[in-house]
């Protein structure tokens, strides 16, 4: 278990955790811009919320895939506790500083956790941990570019990400995005890519 830790990198893991909630604890986490005319306005707690989840990819695309097939231990199922935990830990810590009133974007960070571990989940069977790992990123960034709504306040339905952290509704579809990528992990056999076979 130690070396498998160790394989996964679970102190740079640790270490994401920690900043984001560092991050999220300072005022400018709270801070938001529209990188775009026609993107959504975007707080600064939805880039850090990344940080866990990017670091889950990468550490589970470190392993010997070959090696790991082959294991009498249940990898894939390791990998899942991991990214759960990881981000799961991080998740309801940043709600708490939110509700304690140290993190004022805390909340949204929170459901951007949820929201970018359903997205790795549902992309490795795909694309294997490595790729996965950047699918977060890369919604992120069109919700940037163009996730604009009628207004400022109010982005498009589908980057939900950039609502206020009370929205009801995107906490609905974080929940379904959070659950289909569960179910994706489970129901689907992982695809050997390239870059997970160098």
């Amino acid at each position: 278990m130690s070396l498998w830790l160790q394989v996964r990198g679970a102190v740079v893991i640790v270490a994401a955790m920690v900043l984001t909630l560092v991050g999220l604890a300072l005022p400018a986490s709270a801070a938001t811009a529209t990188p775009s005319p026609v993107g959504a306005t975007v707080a600064v707690a939805c880039f850090l919320a990344l940080a866990v989840p990017v670091a889950v990819g990468w550490g589970c695309g470190r392993g010997d895939p070959q090696q790991e097939a082959v294991s009498t231990r249940g990898i894939k199922w390791l990998d899942l506790l991991l990214a759960a935990t990881a981000v799961g830990l991080t998740s309801l810590a940043a709600l708490l500083l939110h509700r304690i009133g140290l993190a004022p974007a805390g909340a949204i960070a929170s459901r951007d956790l949820l929201v970018y571990l359903g997205l790795l989940l549902a992309a490795y069977p795909i694309a294997g941990w490595r790729t996965a790992a950047a699918i977060p990123a890369v919604y992120l960034l069109a919700v940037a570019v163009a996730g604009g709504g009628e207004d400022i306040y109010h982005p498009a339905r589908w980057a939900w990400i950039a609502a206020d952290g009370a929205d009801r509704t995107s906490w609905l579809l974080t929940v379904v995005v959070l659950v289909g990528g569960l179910i994706a992990y489970v129901a689907l056999k992982p695809r050997a890519t390239a870059a997970d076979e160098a």
